[in-house]
């Protein structure tokens, strides 16, 4: 099955059973956002400016080639042009938009048989709706590929090294992957992520997803000590 870089990480982030994400809400609508940046930059249709190209340096550019037929996908194409990758991040991450990215790859997945839409109530008593794994072949073989990558027994093309550089992110790759060595995987996903693999473009989409995560990440700490 065809799946984007943001359908990837989102099968991989929920959980299979009970079909809740297995990070936090902000970390999972930011991280899906970095996939969607990074996807467009890996297939040519954004780019970084120099200044020399028309654009604005430093600033994401529509590069007018390899337009996205998915609408979702063309919507953030043009929210991204001429905005520095931290406003980008911060635009389609975070807010209505990031809301409603996470729903549409969500609905997405369960048209296709993916995921599978239930609505159950936590406590008993507040609805709310999950996505358990329905189809497990399309999830199964990107965290195969994923794992020949962080073992070693295939090399890492450009998506996957960016999906382990989102999982390396978000923390997820001990959840993702439980029965591996927790600090050979890091390591191996470090030096993937610091590889050469990927252009300007995406690295700064990467870098930004995780300067996001952390400036979420030291707010809600900052929030709880406050109110304790």
């Amino acid at each position: 099955m065809d799946l984007s870089l943001a359908e990837e990480y989102l099968l991989l982030a929920l959980d299979d059973t009970s079909g809740r994400p297995m990070v936090s809400g902000q970390h999972l609508q930011l991280a899906l956002a970095g996939a969607s940046m990074a996807e467009l930059t890996l297939r040519g249709a954004l780019t970084v400016s120099d200044g020399a190209d028309g654009g604005q340096r430093g600033r994401f550019r529509a590069a007018g080639r390899a337009t996205p037929s998915d609408p979702v996908q063309r919507e953030i194409l043009d929210l991204l042009d001429n905005r520095r990758p931290k406003a980008a991040i911060q635009k389609i991450g975070q807010g209505g938009f990031g809301r409603r990215l996470r729903q549409t790859l969500q609905q997405g997945l369960a048209a296709r048989g993916v995921l599978r839409e239930e609505q159950v109530k936590v406590l008993g008593l507040f609805p709310i709706t999950t996505w358990p794994a329905h189809d497990p072949a399309p999830e199964a073989a990107v965290r195969e590929r994923v794992l020949a990558a962080l073992t070693g027994s295939a090399d890492a093309d450009g998506p996957t090294s960016a999906l382990v550089s989102l999982l390396l992110a978000t923390d997820l790759l001990r959840k993702v992957f439980p029965e591996q060595d927790r600090r050979a995987l890091k390591r191996r996903a470090k030096e993937i992520a610091a590889s050469e693999w990927a252009g300007a473009a995406v690295k700064r989409a990467i870098d930004e997803v995780n300067a996001a995560m952390v400036a979420v990440t030291v707010a809600a700490a900052g929030a709880a000590s406050s109110g304790s």
